[in-house]
Protein backbone atom coordinates (compact mmCIF):
# COMPACT_ATOMS: atom_id res chain seq x y z
CA UNK A 1 0.00 0.00 0.00
CA UNK A 2 2.82 2.39 0.93
CA UNK A 3 4.62 1.53 -2.31
CA UNK A 4 1.41 2.26 -4.23
CA UNK A 5 1.09 5.67 -2.56
CA UNK A 6 4.77 6.39 -3.18
CA UNK A 7 4.41 5.50 -6.83
CA UNK A 8 1.30 7.65 -7.15
CA UNK A 9 3.05 10.57 -5.48
CA UNK A 10 6.06 10.16 -7.77
CA UNK A 11 3.77 10.11 -10.80
CA UNK A 12 1.97 13.25 -9.59
CA UNK A 13 5.27 15.09 -9.07
CA UNK A 14 6.41 13.99 -12.51
CA UNK A 15 3.18 15.31 -14.04
CA UNK A 16 3.56 18.64 -12.23
CA UNK A 17 7.17 18.93 -13.40
CA UNK A 18 6.19 18.12 -16.98
CA UNK A 19 3.45 20.75 -16.91
CA UNK A 20 5.89 23.37 -15.60
CA UNK A 21 8.48 22.44 -18.24
CA UNK A 22 5.83 22.66 -20.95
CA UNK A 23 5.23 26.36 -20.36
CA UNK A 24 6.22 28.68 -23.18
CA UNK A 25 9.88 29.59 -23.13
CA UNK A 26 10.55 33.23 -23.95
CA UNK A 27 13.98 34.34 -25.04
CA UNK A 28 15.04 37.91 -24.33
CA UNK A 29 15.73 39.95 -27.47
CA UNK A 30 18.89 41.58 -28.80
CA UNK A 31 20.35 44.09 -26.34
CA UNK A 32 23.37 46.39 -26.44
CA UNK A 33 23.12 47.01 -22.70
CA UNK A 34 24.10 44.96 -19.67
CA UNK A 35 21.72 44.31 -16.74
CA UNK A 36 23.80 46.84 -14.76
CA UNK A 37 23.12 49.36 -17.50
CA UNK A 38 19.39 48.64 -17.14
CA UNK A 39 19.60 49.40 -13.43
CA UNK A 40 21.45 52.69 -14.02
CA UNK A 41 19.12 53.75 -16.84
CA UNK A 42 16.09 52.90 -14.71
CA UNK A 43 17.37 54.81 -11.69
CA UNK A 44 18.02 57.96 -13.71
CA UNK A 45 14.74 57.65 -15.61
CA UNK A 46 12.79 57.11 -12.38
CA UNK A 47 14.36 60.18 -10.77
CA UNK A 48 13.24 62.31 -13.71
CA UNK A 49 9.83 60.66 -13.95
CA UNK A 50 9.07 61.29 -10.30
CA UNK A 51 9.63 65.00 -10.83
CA UNK A 52 6.65 64.87 -13.19
CA UNK A 53 4.37 62.34 -11.49
CA UNK A 54 2.28 62.89 -8.35
CA UNK A 55 2.79 59.86 -6.13
CA UNK A 56 0.39 58.51 -3.53
CA UNK A 57 2.04 59.01 -0.13
CA UNK A 58 -0.27 56.76 1.90
CA UNK A 59 1.98 54.22 3.67
CA UNK A 60 -0.74 51.55 3.86
CA UNK A 61 -1.51 51.76 0.13
CA UNK A 62 2.17 51.65 -0.83
CA UNK A 63 2.84 48.76 1.54
CA UNK A 64 -0.03 46.79 0.01
CA UNK A 65 1.21 47.24 -3.56
CA UNK A 66 4.84 46.59 -2.60
CA UNK A 67 3.91 43.35 -0.83
CA UNK A 68 2.18 42.04 -3.95
CA UNK A 69 4.98 43.26 -6.19
CA UNK A 70 7.79 41.68 -4.17
CA UNK A 71 5.91 38.37 -4.02
CA UNK A 72 5.70 38.39 -7.83
CA UNK A 73 9.25 39.67 -8.36
CA UNK A 74 10.60 36.67 -6.44
CA UNK A 75 9.41 34.55 -9.39
CA UNK A 76 10.32 37.00 -12.18
CA UNK A 77 13.39 35.18 -13.44
CA UNK A 78 16.00 37.00 -15.49
CA UNK A 79 18.48 39.41 -13.89
CA UNK A 80 18.14 39.97 -10.15
CA UNK A 81 16.92 43.54 -10.31
CA UNK A 82 15.98 45.50 -7.19
CA UNK A 83 12.26 45.87 -7.93
CA UNK A 84 10.55 48.98 -6.59
CA UNK A 85 6.84 49.78 -6.79
CA UNK A 86 5.13 53.18 -6.77
CA UNK A 87 1.47 54.24 -6.91
CA UNK A 88 0.76 57.28 -9.11
CA UNK A 89 -2.09 59.52 -8.01
CA UNK A 90 -3.84 59.39 -11.38
CA UNK A 91 -7.33 58.14 -12.17
CA UNK A 92 -6.35 56.59 -15.52
CA UNK A 93 -6.35 52.78 -15.52
CA UNK A 94 -2.73 52.24 -16.50
CA UNK A 95 0.71 51.10 -15.37
CA UNK A 96 4.22 51.16 -16.78
CA UNK A 97 7.72 49.90 -16.07
CA UNK A 98 11.17 51.45 -16.42
CA UNK A 99 14.31 49.35 -16.94
CA UNK A 100 15.95 47.88 -13.87
CA UNK A 101 12.79 47.19 -11.87
CA UNK A 102 10.95 50.51 -11.41
CA UNK A 103 7.21 49.76 -11.62
CA UNK A 104 4.49 52.42 -11.53
CA UNK A 105 0.80 51.61 -11.18
CA UNK A 106 -1.88 54.28 -11.42
CA UNK A 107 -4.40 54.64 -8.64
CA UNK A 108 -7.10 53.93 -11.25
CA UNK A 109 -5.97 50.29 -11.37
CA UNK A 110 -6.55 49.89 -7.63
CA UNK A 111 -9.90 51.67 -7.87
CA UNK A 112 -11.19 49.33 -10.60
CA UNK A 113 -9.72 45.98 -9.54
CA UNK A 114 -12.16 43.47 -8.06
CA UNK A 115 -9.61 41.39 -6.15
CA UNK A 116 -5.90 41.22 -5.37
CA UNK A 117 -5.31 38.79 -8.23
CA UNK A 118 -6.33 41.46 -10.74
CA UNK A 119 -3.86 43.94 -9.21
CA UNK A 120 -1.22 41.20 -9.33
CA UNK A 121 -2.03 40.57 -13.00
CA UNK A 122 -1.20 44.16 -13.91
CA UNK A 123 2.00 44.14 -11.85
CA UNK A 124 3.10 40.75 -13.25
CA UNK A 125 2.72 42.08 -16.79
CA UNK A 126 4.95 45.09 -16.01
CA UNK A 127 7.48 42.96 -14.10
CA UNK A 128 7.73 40.80 -17.23
CA UNK A 129 8.72 43.82 -19.33
CA UNK A 130 11.56 44.45 -16.85
CA UNK A 131 12.69 40.82 -16.54
CA UNK A 132 12.73 40.39 -20.33
CA UNK A 133 14.50 43.77 -20.62
CA UNK A 134 12.08 45.05 -23.23
CA UNK A 135 12.90 48.73 -22.60
CA UNK A 136 16.60 48.51 -23.37
CA UNK A 137 15.88 45.99 -26.13
CA UNK A 138 13.80 48.65 -27.89
CA UNK A 139 16.43 51.31 -27.18
CA UNK A 140 19.07 49.02 -28.73
CA UNK A 141 17.02 48.53 -31.88
CA UNK A 142 16.29 52.23 -32.17
CA UNK A 143 19.96 53.12 -31.77
CA UNK A 144 21.05 50.60 -34.39
CA UNK A 145 18.50 52.05 -36.79
CA UNK A 146 20.05 55.50 -36.29
CA UNK A 147 23.73 54.64 -36.06
CA UNK A 148 23.94 51.75 -38.49
CA UNK A 149 25.32 48.27 -38.20
CA UNK A 150 28.92 49.55 -38.27
CA UNK A 151 28.71 50.49 -34.59
CA UNK A 152 28.36 46.87 -33.50
CA UNK A 153 32.06 46.20 -33.33
CA UNK A 154 32.74 48.99 -30.88
CA UNK A 155 29.65 48.52 -28.75
CA UNK A 156 29.95 44.79 -28.41
CA UNK A 157 33.64 45.20 -27.73
CA UNK A 158 32.80 46.40 -24.24
CA UNK A 159 32.40 50.13 -24.80
CA UNK A 160 28.64 50.36 -24.50
CA UNK A 161 28.76 50.78 -20.73
CA UNK A 162 30.88 53.91 -21.16
CA UNK A 163 28.38 55.38 -23.61
CA UNK A 164 25.08 54.36 -22.01
CA UNK A 165 23.89 57.93 -21.49
CA UNK A 166 24.93 58.88 -25.02
CA UNK A 167 22.98 55.98 -26.53
CA UNK A 168 19.84 56.63 -24.44
CA UNK A 169 19.92 60.35 -25.15
CA UNK A 170 20.22 59.55 -28.86
CA UNK A 171 16.94 57.61 -28.79
CA UNK A 172 14.80 59.81 -26.58
CA UNK A 173 16.66 60.40 -23.34
CA UNK A 174 16.00 59.34 -19.77
CA UNK A 175 12.73 59.89 -17.94
CA UNK A 176 9.42 58.81 -19.48
CA UNK A 177 11.04 57.71 -22.73
CA UNK A 178 8.43 56.48 -25.21
CA UNK A 179 10.60 53.38 -25.78
CA UNK A 180 9.90 52.38 -22.17
CA UNK A 181 6.16 53.07 -22.33
CA UNK A 182 4.84 51.62 -25.59
CA UNK A 183 5.73 48.20 -26.94
CA UNK A 184 4.96 46.19 -30.05
CA UNK A 185 2.25 43.55 -30.00
CA UNK A 186 4.89 40.83 -29.91
CA UNK A 187 6.50 42.29 -26.80
CA UNK A 188 3.10 42.82 -25.15
CA UNK A 189 2.23 39.19 -25.89
CA UNK A 190 5.53 38.10 -24.32
CA UNK A 191 4.71 40.12 -21.20
CA UNK A 192 1.24 38.53 -21.04
CA UNK A 193 2.66 35.02 -21.29
CA UNK A 194 5.49 35.58 -18.82
CA UNK A 195 3.09 37.47 -16.54
CA UNK A 196 0.74 34.47 -16.49
CA UNK A 197 3.68 32.24 -15.56
CA UNK A 198 4.74 34.59 -12.74
CA UNK A 199 1.17 34.72 -11.42
CA UNK A 200 0.87 30.95 -11.28
CA UNK A 201 4.28 30.55 -9.62
CA UNK A 202 3.29 33.14 -7.00
CA UNK A 203 -0.03 31.57 -6.00
CA UNK A 204 -2.31 33.76 -8.12
CA UNK A 205 -4.45 32.76 -11.09
CA UNK A 206 -3.86 33.93 -14.68
CA UNK A 207 -7.67 34.02 -14.89
CA UNK A 208 -7.54 37.24 -12.85
CA UNK A 209 -5.31 38.87 -15.48
CA UNK A 210 -7.94 37.93 -18.05
CA UNK A 211 -10.69 39.21 -15.76
CA UNK A 212 -9.05 42.62 -15.48
CA UNK A 213 -8.68 42.89 -19.26
CA UNK A 214 -12.38 42.11 -19.60
CA UNK A 215 -13.18 44.77 -16.99
CA UNK A 216 -11.28 47.33 -19.06
CA UNK A 217 -13.08 46.39 -22.24
CA UNK A 218 -16.39 47.22 -20.57
CA UNK A 219 -15.19 50.23 -18.58
CA UNK A 220 -17.15 53.46 -18.64
CA UNK A 221 -16.13 55.24 -21.84
CA UNK A 222 -16.02 58.54 -19.94
CA UNK A 223 -13.19 57.16 -17.82
CA UNK A 224 -9.63 57.46 -19.07
CA UNK A 225 -8.80 53.81 -19.71
CA UNK A 226 -5.38 53.99 -21.34
CA UNK A 227 -4.10 50.51 -20.47
CA UNK A 228 -5.53 48.98 -23.63
CA UNK A 229 -4.42 51.86 -25.85
CA UNK A 230 -0.88 51.79 -24.44
CA UNK A 231 -0.83 47.98 -24.43
CA UNK A 232 -2.07 46.77 -27.86
CA UNK A 233 -4.81 44.16 -27.57
CA UNK A 234 -5.14 41.82 -30.56
CA UNK A 235 -8.35 39.76 -30.62
CA UNK A 236 -6.57 36.62 -29.46
CA UNK A 237 -4.78 38.21 -26.47
CA UNK A 238 -7.10 36.81 -23.83
CA UNK A 239 -7.18 33.44 -25.59
CA UNK A 240 -3.37 33.30 -25.53
CA UNK A 241 -3.25 33.88 -21.77
CA UNK A 242 -5.88 31.20 -21.26
CA UNK A 243 -3.88 28.84 -23.47
CA UNK A 244 -0.74 29.46 -21.40
CA UNK A 245 -2.67 28.86 -18.18
CA UNK A 246 -3.40 25.32 -19.35
CA UNK A 247 0.36 24.64 -19.35
CA UNK A 248 0.86 25.91 -15.79
CA UNK A 249 0.34 24.52 -12.32
CA UNK A 250 -2.31 26.95 -11.05
CA UNK A 251 -3.42 26.75 -7.43
CA UNK A 252 -6.91 25.43 -6.83
CA UNK A 253 -7.27 28.17 -4.20
CA UNK A 254 -5.46 31.17 -5.70
CA UNK A 255 -5.02 34.34 -3.66
CA UNK A 256 -7.83 36.85 -4.12
CA UNK A 257 -7.77 38.75 -0.79
CA UNK A 258 -10.80 40.91 -1.58
CA UNK A 259 -11.08 42.33 1.94
CA UNK A 260 -7.66 43.99 2.00
CA UNK A 261 -8.14 45.46 -1.48
CA UNK A 262 -11.45 46.94 -0.40
CA UNK A 263 -9.75 48.49 2.62
CA UNK A 264 -7.14 50.09 0.33
CA UNK A 265 -9.88 51.35 -2.00
CA UNK A 266 -11.67 52.91 0.98
CA UNK A 267 -8.50 54.74 2.04
CA UNK A 268 -8.04 56.09 -1.48
CA UNK A 269 -11.64 57.31 -1.69
CA UNK A 270 -11.11 59.17 1.56
CA UNK A 271 -8.20 61.13 0.08
CA UNK A 272 -10.33 62.76 -2.63
CA UNK A 273 -10.53 62.37 -6.40
CA UNK A 274 -7.36 61.84 -8.41
CA UNK A 275 -6.59 63.91 -11.55
CA UNK A 276 -6.22 62.34 -14.97
CA UNK A 277 -2.80 62.03 -16.58
CA UNK A 278 -3.85 64.64 -19.14
CA UNK A 279 -4.47 67.14 -16.35
CA UNK A 280 -1.17 66.26 -14.70
CA UNK A 281 0.70 66.79 -17.97
CA UNK A 282 -0.94 70.17 -18.48
CA UNK A 283 -0.60 71.55 -14.99
CA UNK A 284 2.57 69.85 -13.77
CA UNK A 285 3.29 68.07 -10.51
CA UNK A 286 3.25 71.25 -8.44
CA UNK A 287 -0.51 71.37 -8.88
CA UNK A 288 -1.26 67.67 -8.44
CA UNK A 289 1.36 66.15 -6.14
CA UNK A 290 -0.90 65.47 -3.17
CA UNK A 291 -3.41 62.66 -3.18
CA UNK A 292 -5.62 64.69 -0.85
CA UNK A 293 -6.23 67.66 -3.19
CA UNK A 294 -9.59 67.88 -4.90
CA UNK A 295 -10.33 69.40 -8.28
CA UNK A 296 -12.29 72.62 -8.06
CA UNK A 297 -15.90 72.55 -9.08
CA UNK A 298 -17.16 74.78 -11.87
CA UNK A 299 -18.72 77.15 -9.34
CA UNK A 300 -15.53 77.33 -7.29
CA UNK A 301 -13.43 78.04 -10.39
CA UNK A 302 -15.64 80.86 -11.55
CA UNK A 303 -15.43 82.41 -8.09
CA UNK A 304 -11.61 82.48 -7.97
CA UNK A 305 -10.30 85.96 -7.33
CA UNK A 306 -7.30 86.66 -9.55
CA UNK A 307 -5.28 89.85 -9.02
CA UNK A 308 -4.50 91.99 -12.04
CA UNK A 309 -1.06 91.28 -13.54
CA UNK A 310 1.71 93.66 -12.54
CA UNK A 311 3.12 95.89 -15.28
CA UNK A 312 6.65 95.23 -14.03
CA UNK A 313 8.39 92.01 -15.07
CA UNK A 314 10.66 89.57 -13.31
CA UNK A 315 12.97 87.24 -15.22
CA UNK A 316 12.98 83.45 -15.03
CA UNK A 317 15.83 81.35 -16.45
CA UNK A 318 15.32 77.62 -16.88
CA UNK A 319 17.61 75.37 -14.88
CA UNK A 320 18.85 73.86 -18.15
CA UNK A 321 19.81 77.29 -19.46
CA UNK A 322 17.67 76.75 -22.56
CA UNK A 323 15.61 79.93 -22.23
CA UNK A 324 14.90 83.08 -20.25
CA UNK A 325 11.49 84.75 -20.04
CA UNK A 326 9.93 87.73 -18.32
CA UNK A 327 6.68 87.44 -16.34
CA UNK A 328 4.49 89.73 -14.20
CA UNK A 329 6.26 90.33 -10.90
CA UNK A 330 3.17 89.35 -8.87
CA UNK A 331 2.88 85.91 -10.54
CA UNK A 332 4.24 82.72 -9.01
CA UNK A 333 6.67 80.19 -10.47
CA UNK A 334 6.25 76.39 -10.25
CA UNK A 335 9.38 74.75 -11.67
CA UNK A 336 9.04 71.34 -13.36
CA UNK A 337 12.38 69.63 -13.83
CA UNK A 338 15.28 71.32 -15.58
CA UNK A 339 13.28 72.78 -18.49
CA UNK A 340 9.59 73.02 -17.63
CA UNK A 341 7.84 75.73 -15.65
CA UNK A 342 4.29 76.88 -14.91
CA UNK A 343 3.86 80.59 -14.13
CA UNK A 344 0.60 82.15 -13.01
CA UNK A 345 -1.07 84.61 -10.64
CA UNK A 346 -1.82 83.56 -7.05
CA UNK A 347 -5.01 81.51 -6.91
CA UNK A 348 -5.13 80.86 -10.66
CA UNK A 349 -3.30 77.54 -10.42
CA UNK A 350 -5.87 75.62 -8.41
CA UNK A 351 -5.94 71.90 -7.78
CA UNK A 352 -5.03 70.24 -11.10
CA UNK A 353 -6.40 73.10 -13.21
CA UNK A 354 -4.82 76.29 -14.54
CA UNK A 355 -7.33 79.08 -14.97
CA UNK A 356 -4.79 81.76 -15.96
CA UNK A 357 -1.11 81.28 -16.58
CA UNK A 358 1.70 80.09 -18.84
CA UNK A 359 3.42 76.73 -19.30
CA UNK A 360 6.85 76.62 -20.95
CA UNK A 361 8.55 73.34 -21.75
CA UNK A 362 10.41 71.20 -24.27
CA UNK A 363 8.67 68.90 -26.79
CA UNK A 364 10.13 66.06 -28.84
CA UNK A 365 7.99 65.89 -32.02
CA UNK A 366 6.90 62.48 -33.27
CA UNK A 367 8.37 60.78 -30.19
CA UNK A 368 11.91 60.97 -31.58
CA UNK A 369 10.88 58.51 -34.27
CA UNK A 370 13.76 59.58 -36.48
CA UNK A 371 11.84 61.12 -39.39
CA UNK A 372 14.53 63.75 -40.02
CA UNK A 373 14.11 67.20 -41.62
CA UNK A 374 11.08 68.06 -39.49
CA UNK A 375 9.79 71.54 -40.29
CA UNK A 376 8.59 73.81 -37.51
CA UNK A 377 5.06 73.60 -38.94
CA UNK A 378 5.06 69.79 -38.87
CA UNK A 379 6.55 69.71 -35.38
CA UNK A 380 3.96 72.23 -34.17
CA UNK A 381 1.11 70.25 -35.72
CA UNK A 382 2.35 67.18 -33.84
CA UNK A 383 2.35 69.18 -30.59
CA UNK A 384 -1.18 70.47 -31.30
CA UNK A 385 -2.35 66.89 -31.93
CA UNK A 386 -0.78 65.79 -28.63
CA UNK A 387 -2.51 68.64 -26.79
CA UNK A 388 -5.85 67.73 -28.33
CA UNK A 389 -5.35 64.08 -27.42
CA UNK A 390 -4.64 64.95 -23.79
CA UNK A 391 -7.42 67.57 -23.66
CA UNK A 392 -10.10 66.46 -26.16
CA UNK A 393 -12.29 69.48 -25.46
CA UNK A 394 -9.74 71.78 -27.12
CA UNK A 395 -10.14 72.60 -30.82
CA UNK A 396 -7.83 74.53 -33.10
CA UNK A 397 -9.30 77.93 -34.00
CA UNK A 398 -9.52 78.08 -37.78
CA UNK A 399 -7.10 80.55 -39.35
CA UNK A 400 -5.22 81.15 -36.10
CA UNK A 401 -1.92 79.54 -37.20
CA UNK A 402 0.84 81.80 -38.42
CA UNK A 403 4.55 82.54 -38.44
CA UNK A 404 6.28 85.40 -36.67
CA UNK A 405 9.75 86.36 -35.42
CA UNK A 406 10.90 85.26 -31.97
CA UNK A 407 14.37 85.34 -30.42
CA UNK A 408 16.00 86.01 -33.77
CA UNK A 409 14.25 83.22 -35.66
CA UNK A 410 10.95 81.86 -36.92
CA UNK A 411 8.21 80.93 -34.49
CA UNK A 412 4.71 79.58 -35.03
CA UNK A 413 1.61 80.65 -33.13
CA UNK A 414 -1.83 79.06 -32.93
CA UNK A 415 -4.94 79.25 -30.77
CA UNK A 416 -6.97 76.40 -29.29
CA UNK A 417 -10.29 76.82 -27.55
CA UNK A 418 -12.88 74.79 -25.64
CA UNK A 419 -14.89 74.43 -22.44
CA UNK A 420 -12.82 72.72 -19.74
CA UNK A 421 -15.12 70.02 -18.30
CA UNK A 422 -13.47 70.34 -14.87
CA UNK A 423 -13.96 74.09 -14.48
CA UNK A 424 -16.82 74.84 -16.87
CA UNK A 425 -14.75 77.74 -18.23
CA UNK A 426 -14.59 78.55 -21.94
CA UNK A 427 -10.82 78.41 -22.22
CA UNK A 428 -8.36 79.89 -24.70
CA UNK A 429 -4.90 78.32 -25.09
CA UNK A 430 -2.42 80.29 -27.18
CA UNK A 431 0.41 78.06 -28.41
CA UNK A 432 3.81 79.50 -29.35
CA UNK A 433 6.62 77.27 -30.65
CA UNK A 434 10.26 77.84 -31.55
CA UNK A 435 12.39 75.09 -33.10
CA UNK A 436 15.78 74.11 -31.66
CA UNK A 437 18.90 72.81 -33.40
CA UNK A 438 17.84 69.17 -32.89
CA UNK A 439 14.39 69.86 -34.44
CA UNK A 440 12.73 69.64 -31.01
CA UNK A 441 10.45 72.46 -29.89
CA UNK A 442 10.43 74.93 -27.05
CA UNK A 443 6.77 75.78 -26.52
CA UNK A 444 4.73 78.24 -24.52
CA UNK A 445 1.07 77.66 -23.67
CA UNK A 446 -0.74 80.78 -22.48
CA UNK A 447 -4.07 79.93 -20.83
CA UNK A 448 -6.90 82.34 -20.06
CA UNK A 449 -10.69 82.32 -19.97
CA UNK A 450 -11.93 83.32 -23.42
CA UNK A 451 -13.84 86.26 -21.95
CA UNK A 452 -10.58 87.69 -20.54
CA UNK A 453 -8.30 86.93 -23.50
CA UNK A 454 -8.19 90.53 -24.73
CA UNK A 455 -7.26 91.93 -21.32
CA UNK A 456 -4.41 89.43 -20.94
CA UNK A 457 -3.06 89.99 -24.46
CA UNK A 458 -0.50 92.62 -23.30
CA UNK A 459 0.89 90.09 -20.80
CA UNK A 460 1.20 87.44 -23.50
CA UNK A 461 2.90 89.90 -25.85
CA UNK A 462 5.33 91.03 -23.13
CA UNK A 463 6.27 87.44 -22.21
CA UNK A 464 6.81 86.40 -25.82
CA UNK A 465 8.82 89.53 -26.63
CA UNK A 466 11.04 89.00 -23.59
CA UNK A 467 11.88 85.38 -24.42
CA UNK A 468 15.53 84.59 -25.11
CA UNK A 469 16.39 81.09 -26.37
CA UNK A 470 19.66 79.24 -26.80
CA UNK A 471 18.58 77.65 -30.08
CA UNK A 472 21.95 75.87 -30.47
CA UNK A 473 21.31 73.79 -27.39
CA UNK A 474 20.29 70.19 -27.91
CA UNK A 475 17.90 68.91 -25.30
Amino acid sequence: MNRTRTAALAMLLTMIASIASAQTRIKAGFNLFSPNDDAQIGAQSAAQAEQQLPLVRDASVNSYVNRIGQRLAANAGGPQFNYQFRVVNASDINAFALPGGYIYVNRGVLDQARNEGEVAGVLAHEISHVALRHGTHQASKAYLAQAGISILGGLLGGKVGQGTAQVINAVGGFGLNVLFLKYSRDLESQADIRGAQILAASGYSPADMVGFFQTLEHADTARKTSWLSDHPAPPDRIARIQQEAQLLHVSQTPTTNVAELQSVQSRLRGSGAAPTMAQIQRSGPAAASSSSRRRPSSQASSAISIPAPSSSLRSYTSQSGLYRIGYPSNWQVYQQGSTGVTIGPPGAVSGSEIVVGAIINHYDPFGNAGFGDISIENATNDLLAALQQSSPYLRLVSGSEGRFRLAGGTAVGAVMRGVDPQTGIDERVTVVTRQLADEHLLYLLFITPERDAASYRPVLDAMVSSMQIDTTRRH
